[in-house]
């Protein structure tokens, strides 16, 4: 498990990157918003999960790094 801890911070540091994009297109198919629309209001509420996910993204290449050298 701790060797694979890398892949797993990066994988849920992705995740908050891509979920407005998902989100967005949901709800432009069910509602009256236009995608880009949506993304500015998602990213003006919801900045701190942008920061989360890039620090976790980093913190998984850190300890990627950290193993192979």
């Amino acid at each position: 498990m701790k060797k694979h801890l890398w892949k797993i911070l990066i994988g849920i540091g992705i995740l908050p990157l891509v979920l407005p994009f998902i989100l967005g297109v949901y709800h432009t198919m069910i509602e009256s918003w236009k995608l880009g629309d949506w993304l500015i209001l998602y990213s003006y509420i919801y900045w701190p999960t942008y920061v989360l996910g890039i620090l976790l993204i980093v913190a998984g290449i850190v300890m990627k790094k950290k193993k192979q050298g």
